[in-house]
C-alpha cells in the first residue's frame, strides 16, 4: 500500500513492492493514468522506476498494488524507426498541448532469454511529462503489433544504455 504525504515527510511516497521492497519515492513523479493500463482500469497511480542508471529498461509501477508493475522501454532503444500516429482525444484527455511534453514508452514481455523478449508497439504509453498524466493509446501507423520481437534479428547490436535526462519523472534506485 502507499501512504501519500503526511506532515513528517511531505513529498515522499512509500511504495511497497514486491519486487523492491518498501521504497521512497518522491511524490512529484507520480504519473496519473485516469483510465489505468489496458485491463487494470482501477489502478490509476504509478511510479516510473529504474533498476540501475544504466539499464534501458524500467518499470512502470502501481503505487497502491505492491505486485503491479510492468516493464517499460523507450521504444526507439530497439526500433529507432518506430512511428506513432496519436489522436486529437488521446492527446486531449492528458492535456498534450505539444510535442515536447510527451514521453511514449512500450510495455515488454522478457522471460529468462531477454532475445526471445517482445514489445507492444500497438498500444504506447504516452506521458505528459509536464503534469505527469498518462495514458495507453492506440497507435494507429501501420504494421505494429502487441507482440512484436524485441530483438528484430540475432544479429541486431543490444541497445545502448539511455540516460533519460530530461525525464524528470523517473526514479533510479541504484546509483552507480
Amino acid at each position: 500500500m502507499s501512504n501519500h504525504s503526511s506532515a513528517d515527510n511531505a513529498g515522499i511516497l512509500q511504495l511497497e513492492s514486491s519486487r523492491f521492497g518498501s521504497i521512497e519515492v518522491s511524490d512529484a513523479i507520480v504519473l496519473t493514468m485516469p483510465q489505468g493500463m489496458i485491463g487494470f482500469p482501477d489502478e490509476t497511480e504509478y511510479v516510473l522506476l529504474k533498476q540501475r542508471p544504466d539499464s534501458v529498461f524500467m518499470w512502470l509501477h502501481s503505487t497502491s498494488d505492491p505486485s503491479l508493475a510492468f516493464p517499460v522501454v523507450l521504444p526507439w532503444a530497439f526500433y529507432w524507426e518506430y512511428e506513432v500516429k496519436l489522436g486529437d482525444e488521446d492527446l486531449e484527455a492528458i492535456n498534450v498541448e505539444n510535442a515536447a511534453q510527451i514521453s511514449i514508452m512500450c510495455v515488454v514481455n522478457v522471460g529468462a532469454d531477454v532475445r526471445k523478449g517482445t514489445i507492444n508497439l500497438f498500444s504506447p504509453i504516452v506521458i505528459n511529462n509536464d503534469e505527469r498524466l498518462a495514458k495507453q493509446v492506440i497507435n494507429t501507423a501501420d504494421g505494429y503489433s502487441t507482440r512484436d520481437p524485441l530483438f528484430k534479428a540475432a544479429a541486431q547490436p543490444t541497445p545502448v544504455a539511455m540516460h533519460e535526462d530530461e525525464m524528470k519523472n523517473v526514479a533510479v534506485l541504484q546509483v552507480a
